[in-house]
């Protein structure tokens, strides 16, 4: 590094037991727990993207969502809706960025949303109102371009979550509390420290490429500060899985609206009851598309804090945990932090799942949606797609099914066809084994058939 490069650095004071080589807790500030705070509100197509990047340990993969944002990458844009739709996806926009976008230790690089677009014919309008887009170099409903910009105005003076002058312990496991002498008593007993003697007090500065470090370790280690500190190879996902542990949703927990299912056809081993693929319509595409989309903090939130994320649901617990009066700047931004909106006009029209989304409304403007008019969603159709046990997303035909069944090594007449309906429990299922596994829909699924199945079989 040149000596005149400027690195901001944030201090983080580190206790250690030297005996086992484990970190027994941390002293931060504002600008460490803020940095953590802060990977509650990327989108999972953020995270997907910055642990796939080099920092000081090599690239992880974050469940079957590393591979979703791949094939998203290497999709031949003819089969979304538009360019910008691509783009969306690629680099989903924060819902709360303004907060973050100032911090010391930001690691989202996606370009800032501090611009509306104005169509390059100024008398374009609908409904009589002023064409604008959200998207640099959008195409207008007139086929020309939005390019002419208008800086936006935002109303946060200062960056961050937590108070200036808060400091805070941090757990091994990144559970966040207030920085008091009974907390790290507290903790340090839980731990079973009894030779005081083996403490020594370590001093690190931490930049934002740690913070990428952590991020990492976060999605695949128990004990992130201790793997940061002592262990910086790579590490493979936490503990694999049972497939009943991804049951979501309650027998008295009402249906479904018929209107908001998905009918996909899987393809699956008789052997080993693997999902090899399904091949579906563009409205299941669109499903698990939008999963880029999806603030971590509010799917965290849809599964109560448990999520299988261990050491981020300790993060999120924690914000939920924390008062608003001592900690934080508001009860409103805690509100916001713990159940991030989605980006303004990425929410889908026939979104199964209920996540709360942004929507711009002017009385002068009129907002131009970059994704399907019809159906409201980022592909192209009519479209029959193959998505893969760990969500690769292809263009579907005959052809390349049998090639993938060949790639795989799988006998044809080990492979059985099932057609399945997929509601919101099922949504849900396929997104919390999403997160942390490369079966998502053997894992997400399984359960799904075989209650179908029983239905099918009673009535």
């Amino acid at each position: 590094m040149a000596e005149d490069e400027q690195v901001d650095k944030v201090t983080l004071r580190v206790l250690v037991d030297k005996e086992k080589n484990k970190v027994l807790l941390a002293e931060a500030g504002k600008d460490f727990v803020d940095a953590l705070f802060s990977f509650l509100t990327f989108p999972l197509g953020t995270i997907a993207r910055l642990v796939a990047e080099e920092s000081n340990i090599e690239a992880v993969k974050f469940g079957s969502l590393s591979s979703l944002y791949q094939s998203v990458k290497d999709l031949d844009p003819q089969y979304l809706w538009s360019h910008t739709c691509k783009e969306m996806l690629l680099k989903p926009r924060n819902s709360m960025q303004p907060y973050c976008w100032k911090l010391k230790l930001n690691i989202n690089t996606t370009e800032p949303l501090n611009c509306y677009f104005f169509c390059e014919d100024n008398s374009c309008k609908i409904e009589n109102r002023t064409c604008v887009s959200l998207f640099r170099n959008q195409t207008c409903i007139c086929g020309k371009l939005f390019k002419k910009e208008k800086l936006m105005k935002y109303s946060i003076r200062e960056p961050g979550f937590v108070k200036e002058t808060s400091t805070f312990i941090v757990s091994d496991d990144l559970y966040v509390m207030p920085n008091e002498v009974g907390t790290s008593l507290d903790l340090l007993q839980k731990l079973g420290v009894n030779n005081i003697d083996a403490i020594v007090i370590e001093t690190l500065n931490i930049s934002t490429k740690e913070v990428v470090d952590l991020l990492k370790l976060s999605l695949v280690s128990k004990t992130p500060l201790t793997n940061f500190i002592f262990t910086k190879q790579q590490l493979t996902n936490l503990d694999p899985r049972n497939r009943l542990e991804f049951w979501v949703g309650e027998e008295d927990e009402p249906s479904d609206d018929n209107n908001a299912e998905m009918v996909v056809k899987v393809f699956r081993r008789k052997s080993n009851e693997q999902i090899l693929f399904v091949e579906a319509q563009e409205d299941f595409a669109d499903f698990v598309f939008s999963f880029l989309t999806f603030p971590l903090g509010s799917v965290i939130h849809m599964f109560g804090g448990f999520s299988f994320l261990r050491c981020i649901d300790n993060l999120y617990r924690s914000m939920v945990d924390m008062s608003p009066d001592r900690c934080l700047k508001s009860e409103q931004l805690k509100f916001e932090l713990t159940s991030p909106f989605i980006a303004d006009q990425y929410g889908l029209k026939n979104q199964i799942l209920r996540l709360p989304y942004h929507v711009r409304n002017f009385r002068l403007y009129k907002f131009v949606d970059p994704k399907s008019p019809i159906s409201g969603g980022f592909s192209r159709g009519p479209l029959t797609f193959m998505v893969t046990d760990d969500l690769v997303v292809t263009p579907m035909s005959s052809i390349s099914g049998v090639s993938y069944l060949e790639r795989m090594k799988v006998p044809l007449n080990d492979v059985e066809e099932r057609v399945i309906r997929i509601g919101r429990k099922e949504g849900l299922r396929i997104l919390k084994a999403s997160l942390t596994t490369t079966s998502t829909l053997t894992n997400g699924l399984s359960l799904s058939i075989i209650e179908q199945f029983l239905r099918e079989k009673s009535s």
